[in-house]
């Protein structure tokens, strides 16, 4: 922890010290955050949709939570919402502001980081990839469980790879899983817990029997997600934990689902992505139960609130407001004024990006073509008011300025992992990958009102959005001749976006055609030279077709844009070993798992890297971290056998290999080196040729048959044939 976060969090405590004679003392409540990943408030029952299965949530709103009828987020993507909720503070303050290329700065107190000063047992059980440990949401939490296939069913390992989801995740009822775990072994502290639930991200795959049973699939992962909230609330009330425990249930962002052109989220402020499920359940007398507060209130109120609710003084920094008032009277509640971002569709689009302000009853929505909406006669935002009240429009305009100015961080590039400094700056324009205005977009200030004038308007481009969510799911599901024609078809209608661009070039991979793949993801670097993810690509297609120094020289570029890409630093440590500069690699491999110290493959490589250097005892440590992390993966226990085979120790490598081939047979590679290590010391010949034999009948014109056939014909004394 910085010194600075330590003075932070010595300054909260002492004003909780100043303030506490003033307050009355609190009970010793536990507490609980569920985060409904893209959860829309109008498709719960509670909040008024006909077609919802939600009883469980419904009936804790009506019987024990205060429903707060309009909750409203900051930001429409995973990682910076969730990054607010438990900051208390908007993007422009903690500095993240996308799922790609940030992570939360140490200089920026946590919740949990508060909770767990104050002798909370913190943990955290998380459901997919954008809230990785990696981002630094961990901050404060001494559990953070984000071993997305915990508790997987060796059928859901099948069925459950990359290509089933956008992200890694588990499902609700596993994150329970790991849960109740968790609360069993802190059975007796005081706890904060964050679960959260992903399900209705897209692509929506409800399991049965909710797959069938609403006609959208989207509302079948918020059925399942209910029935998953249920089992939550039956495991609370058999530990006598409901009359405990704080249980705040709430949505970081909305789904589109088609509404205002926009298919999912992440590009657009309009309601459907702003405004979430609220519900806030105190077990103490004087809170309200079964209530709703219509007032307006913001996802940065959660942790304030929170705080004030245990007794605790507000930290300096959260820009939030205790909700502990309305909790009481929900009827008297002041609407707070929400200020709105979306910074994604000028990272990943060359857009314009949005900025807005929201009160109880305007929406203003700053763009290049500003639009204003009256919530209370225009609650879909259908009308664009805003050459009929240009007073009001001036107005909010001037509010949302001012607002945003005196909520801004005087770092905002804090949280980002795009800094470049002046050295890396010049290498990176001598090579004529930075240049004019998309030299670190991410830390780049929001236009002016006359740049903002001359950007593209997101809202112009539905339809390319439309054919950008279509292309992306057709490339999960490897029909990639549609996706790659559907983006044409986006292309002639916005020739100049980079992700267009890296999407075709993901298609042609997808299709074999790597040649077209790289031209497609240079064009895409020459849109936006700024972007680390084309650079990496580029790296792996090289790394992948043996070309070493062009496979290095883009890796490196990826790894200057965006200096804390984990797999960018993996697979340039890959192509520094590959060159024979293993000190390069062990240095480029050693930043990738203190970054991310549960990343198998990083821990992996290095060892890889170690054993091609002789170092022996620092291969056995790597290995035996990978080893920790997946006591079941083949792919490390290849590796640990080649160190005991290069270490002599033919009999330990033997039995290693022998396990490995047990829980993987098919796999050629161990077939190979178990064939090797039958070769040396006491040498085993027939079985030896019976590993050699499977290769070339199971993979025939691999690299692996060329292997087999070469060492057989070395065996025999003679080359060719069997």
């Amino acid at each position: 922890m910085t010194a600075r976060r330590l003075l932070s969090l010595a300054l909260a405590v002492i004003g909780a010290a100043m303030t506490g004679c003033s307050r009355a003392p609190s009970p010793a409540m536990n507490v609980l955050v569920l985060t409904l990943d893209t959860t829309r408030a109008d498709r719960l029952g509670c909040y008024g949709f006909e077609g919802a299965v939600t009883p469980n949530l419904d009936r804790f709103a009506a019987e024990r939570a205060v429903r707060f009828e309009n909750a409203i987020s900051p930001v429409p993507i995973t990682l910076p919402s969730h990054a607010s909720i438990m900051t208390g503070t908007y993007p422009v303050w903690h500095g993240v502001h996308d799922n790609d290329g940030f992570f939360l700065d140490d200089g920026v107190t946590t919740l949990a980081e508060i909770l767990a000063q104050e002798g909370f047992a913190t943990g955290a059980v998380i459901a997919s990839f954008p809230l990785d440990s990696q981002f630094n949401l961990d901050q404060g939490f001494q559990t953070y469980n984000d071993n997305y296939r915990q508790d997987w069913t060796p059928s859901e390992i099948e069925a459950r790879t990359p290509l089933s989801f956008g992200f890694e995740e588990r499902r609700a009822n596993r994150v329970n899983t790991a849960a109740f775990r968790w609360l069993d072994e802190h059975a007796d502290d005081r706890f904060f817990l964050w679960m959260h639930y992903f399900d209705p991200h897209q692509n929506y795959d409800p399991p049965p029997p909710y797959d069938t049973m609403l006609p959208f699939r989207y509302d079948g992962e918020i059925a399942f997600v209910d029935e998953s909230f249920g089992r939550l609330m039956d495991y609370l009330g058999e530990h006598d934990l409901v009359d405990r425990t704080i249980i705040v249930v709430v949505g970081d962002h909305g789904e589109s689902l088609g509404d205002h052109g926009e298919p999912t989220h992440a590009s657009y402020i309009y309601d459907p992505t702003m405004r979430v499920p609220l519900l806030v359940w105190v077990p103490q007398e004087g809170y309200a139960r079964g209530a709703v507060a219509p007032a307006q209130v913001r996802l940065i109120d959660i942790a304030p609130t929170i705080l004030d609710l245990l007794g605790l003084a507000v930290h300096p920094e959260m820009q939030g407001e205790s909700l502990l008032p309305t909790l009481q009277d929900p009827s008297s509640g002041k609407p707070l004024p929400a200020l709105l971002e979306c910074l994604f569709p000028r990272y990943h689009f060359n857009w314009a990006p949005l900025r807005g302000l929201r009160t109880q009853q305007w929406k203003y929505i700053l763009a290049p073509k500003p639009e204003l909406y009256d919530l209370e006669a225009d609650p879909t935002e259908t009308f664009n008011v805003i050459s009929s009240r240009p007073e009001v429009a001036a107005r909010l305009d001037a509010e949302l300025k001012e607002m945003f100015a005196t909520h801004s961080a005087a770092q905002p590039g804090r949280s980002t992992g795009t800094t470049v400094d002046a050295d890396d700056r010049a290498k990176l324009e001598a090579l004529g990958y930075l240049g004019g205005s998309n030299a670190n977009v991410r830390v780049a200030p929001f236009p002016s009102d006359a740049e903002l004038a001359g950007m593209r308007n997101p809202m112009d481009y539905p339809l390319v959005l439309d054919y950008i969510n279509f292309a992306t799911e057709h490339v999960r599901l490897k029909r990639n001749g549609e996706a790659a024609e559907a983006i044409r078809f986006a292309l002639q209608m916005d020739p100049n976006n980079p992700s267009l661009e890296a999407l075709l070039g993901r298609a042609f991979l997808g299709l074999g055609d790597r040649d077209r793949a790289l031209v497609e993801f240079k064009r895409a670097v020459e849109v936006n030279p700024s972007d680390a993810a084309p650079h990496f690509v580029m790296g792996v297609i090289h790394l992948r077709e043996g070309r070493i120094r062009e496979a290095r020289e883009c890796l490196e570029v990826a790894v200057r844009l965006e200096p804390s890409r984990v797999e960018a630093l993996t697979e340039l440590g890959s192509a520094y070993a590959l060159e024979g500069s293993f000190d390069a690699a062990i240095e480029t491999l050693t930043r990738a798992v203190k970054l991310d110290d549960g990343n198998l493959e990083a821990w992996m490589r290095l060892g890889t890297v170690y054993i091609d250097s002789g170092r022996w005892e620092e291969a056995r440590d790597a290995l035996q971290r990978a080893l920790s992390l997946d006591p079941y993966s083949s792919l490390v226990l290849d590796k640990i056998a080649i160190l005991y085979i290069r270490v002599g120790n033919i009999d330990f490598a033997r039995q290693v290999l022998q396990k490995a081939i047990e829980s993987d047979p098919d796999n050629p590679a161990l077939r190979f080196h178990m064939a090797e290590a039958l070769l040396l010391g006491e040498q085993d010949v027939p079985h030896a040729r019976e590993h050699l034999q499977f290769i070339l009948n199971h993979y025939p014109g691999s690299q692996w048959a060329g292997a087999a056939q070469e060492r057989i014909s070395r065996m025999d004394g003679r080359r060719g044939g069997t």
